[in-house]
């Protein structure tokens, strides 16, 4: 529903609606947000009301009665032709690239349709300019291949002030924008250009649109995540007597090689329960967050109110575990975030195996390889640094069991109240001032 309401705005009341009054745009625009609580209706009413000289209003609403100040309010986007210069007798490919500018970042999403009886592309990358910001493995399926990738705001503010934001497939085809445009042309008055000398330095953004930190940082930031992690596994088999299971990329690295996945920045985490449907699992995992703020934890829940995030009392918000609980409704399999229903009993979970990550000890489900498989698939032996599984499509019936672990608004705010500044629900925070933000939340 939420992604229904933000392609409805943009389709018919932010871009290509002159015919509707900036006022009813801005009206629009904080309806949706007070629905949906998406940061970028809240970005998109903030701005209207600064350029209409209501400030006042905007720090009321947005800033906690701060003024409201964002750079990204006077950034632009519009459709432009590349130039022969960057890209000789470019030829279009069926699907299209949009972009959006919001709170978070710039959104993209590319869609690519499979030409009948002609070459599948296997790669696409997103470029500004010659730049590559990133390059994505393509996945078809039903003829269709779909890429989602947010490049966040701190690296936003290293693009030029001005350039051409472009999809290239690797048969040498781009990918046209709405109208037939080549690509998009970005102007961002607070850019400094530093962008192509930083990829040439620390190679493509990552999967969260960030740039990759240099190699000195880099293992700092893994020794501060394994750091936290023996702390929270410690507190775990303490407290709720449960193992603490690393997951997803963070298992995968350990299982080929007892080390991170190259440029890997996060840590995946997870816990058998004890319950077996949703409401039971939800109610199990709010416990664990409650107990886990008294013992001075902070415990983060995203935009959705999903189970959940953790960091160590006064860390820095990217030092954080990804935590979710792994159930089994009965139904042969083992559901657990990131949208994941894999034909596993639970007692590869509820048994653990002991395992180093770069001299850590850490504990994997005792069958991590046919966790691997099951939600990698075969290939998963193979290093694929562009691999990235936002265009999967997933059932019905696992996006609505999964979703039923999500934790109401009201419940949000509960259990903020009883636990200030320990339970954070991004939800439910205030979108200024920008550091505040970026210190509870992270960009």
């Amino acid at each position: 529903m939420r992604r229904w309401l933000f392609d409805f705005y943009h389709r018919h009341l932010a871009r290509g609606a002159a015919h509707v009054p900036e006022w009813l745009r801005a009206a629009g625009a904080g309806l949706l947000f007070a629905l949906t609580r998406h940061p970028d209706f809240g970005f998109y009413h903030a701005r209207s009301l600064v350029a209409r000289g209501r400030a006042g209003r905007a720090a009321r609403l947005y800033g906690q009665g701060e003024p409201v100040a964002d750079p990204l309010f006077d950034a632009g986007l519009a459709p432009d032709s590349l130039p022969p210069a960057t890209h000789a007798d470019p030829l279009p490919a069926s699907g299209v690239l949009q972009a959006q500018i919001g709170y978070l970042g710039l959104r993209l999403a590319c869609e690519i349709r499979q030409d009948q009886g002609g070459p599948t592309p296997e790669r696409l990358d997103l470029r500004i300019g010659d730049t590559v910001l990133r390059s994505e493995t393509l996945e078809f399926r039903g003829g269709a291949a779909r890429v989602r990738f947010r490049v966040s705001r701190p690296v936003l503010d290293r693009f030029p002030r001005e350039a051409v934001l472009s999809a290239r497939l690797d048969d040498g085809r781009y990918l046209p924008v709405p109208g037939g445009g080549t690509g998009w042309r970005l102007r961002l008055p607070g850019g400094d250009g530093g962008i192509a000398a930083d990829i040439a330095r620390c190679g493509p953004l990552e999967k969260k649109g960030q740039l990759r930190p240099d190699a000195g940082e880099l293992a700092d930031r893994q020794a501060e995540y394994l750091a936290l992690y023996t702390q929270l596994r410690s507190v775990f088999e303490r407290e709720f007597e449960r193992p603490l299971l690393i997951l997803y990329g963070t298992l995968l690295g350990q299982v080929r090689s007892a080390d991170f996945i190259p440029g890997d920045d996060d840590f995946d985490v997870g816990y058998p329960s004890r319950a077996t449907m949703p409401p039971a699992v939800r109610a199990e995992a709010m416990g664990i967050m409650e107990r886990l703020a008294e013992l001075g934890f902070i415990v983060v829940l995203n935009e959705f109110g999903r189970p959940f995030r953790v960091r160590a009392p006064d860390g820095a918000a990217w030092c954080h575990l990804d935590n979710r609980p792994i159930f089994a409704p009965g139904d042969g399999h083992v559901w657990l975030h990131k949208h994941a229903r894999l034909p596993l009993p639970l007692s590869d979970f509820e048994i653990s195996e002991r395992a180093f990550l770069r001299g850590t000890e850490v504990l994997r489900p005792q069958n991590a390889e046919a966790f691997l498989g099951a939600y990698y698939g075969p290939g998963w032996r193979v290093p694929d640094p562009g691999y990235s599984n936002s265009g999967a499509a997933l059932p019905r019936a696992v996006r609505r069991g999964l979703a039923q672990l999500c934790l109401s608004p009201r419940q949000q705010r509960a259990m903020m109240a009883r636990h200030p500044g320990r339970i954070v629900a991004v939800r439910w925070q205030p979108l200024y001032p920008l550091a505040g933000y970026a210190a509870q939340v992270g960009f």
